[in-house]
């Protein structure tokens, strides 16, 4: 598929309106909700009763120590990971037997340490591909309704370009995936998130092989994200990053919060510190 010069903006379906900054979210409030989530591997415990709720236009930031369970703990919300007990809603609905496909329909998608864009496929095509993932496309389809396709189709390219305008890309529409720089990838990935209309977007370590000189691009348009209203869950290693993007903040250590608030908070509380400096 080759990408057009010729675009307009499509809105991404309509997202929830509440929010409440600076702290977590009420239940009723809350688009997102875990009660004492627990994962083990192998007998292994890695994340020990974990609760949260996150409301609408919400950056939570998740910190600790290296081993403190973030990662799984994002894997068990976006249903990489099975939990072994406990519950996760999205707005309102229990998902926690659903597979990840079924979440990512519902509005909840993820992002991974190792960015996942096609290598052979133009930035164009990888939100396209994106797009048409996110509505569940389909071969049998597209024989059996093709005006129904084509409109589709159509829809899904505009919504690429008003992505790609958003976030400035439009210069590198065409580059193939393999031909960007760590951060261009970064983005892209990002993008393909939001073609999928998202509610909450769960974001593990998303500075990860972005350039110094791009880190800051990164929390503006995450920024944006968020101002859309729509949920950022965040596991990040760059305190400063978290400061910067995060209106909350909770602190895991071997499995567990020692500490949640604000970022000025929980950097200052003893336990954290003896945590990160042992």
């Amino acid at each position: 598929m080759t990408a057009r010069s010729e675009h307009e903006g499509v809105a991404p379906a309509g997202l929830p309106e509440t929010v409440r900054p600076g702290g977590t979210a009420a239940p009723s409030e809350a688009v997102l909700s875990a009660r004492d989530v627990r994962v083990s591997y192998g007998g292994v415990s890695a994340v020990d009763g974990m609760d949260l709720s996150v409301a609408a236009g919400q950056a939570v930031g998740l910190i600790g120590p290296n081993g403190a369970g973030k990662s799984s703990f994002l894997a068990a919300l976006g249903g990489q990971v099975k939990i072994t007990s406990g519950a996760v809603s999205l707005r309102g609905e229990d998902v926690s037997r659903m597979p990840v496909h079924q979440r990512a329909r519902r509005g909840m998608i993820r992002t991974f340490q190792m960015t996942s864009e096609f290598a052979g496929m133009t930035t164009f095509e990888n939100l396209v591909t994106a797009g048409h993932g996110a509505r569940g496309a389909s071969l049998t389809a597209a024989l059996l309704r093709p005006r129904e396709t084509g409109r589709r189709d159509r829809a899904i390219a505009r919504h690429a370009w008003d992505v790609l305008d958003r976030f400035e890309m439009t210069g590198i529409a065409n580059a193939y995936g393999r031909e960007l720089s760590g951060g261009q990838r970064r983005l892209v990935e990002i993008m393909r998130c939001l073609m999928c209309s998202p509610t909450v977007l769960l974001l593990d370590e998303p500075m990860v092989g972005v350039a110094p000189h791009l880190v800051a691009k990164l929390i503006t348009d995450l920024k944006s994200i968020r101002d859309d209203k729509i949920a950022l869950i965040i596991v990040e290693h760059a305190l400063e990053v978290v400061r910067e993007l995060c209106d909350h903040v909770v602190v895991m250590a071997l499995g567990r919060p020692i500490a949640t608030g604000s970022y000025e908070d929980v950097v200052s509380d003893r336990e954290v510190q003896a945590a990160y400096l042992g």
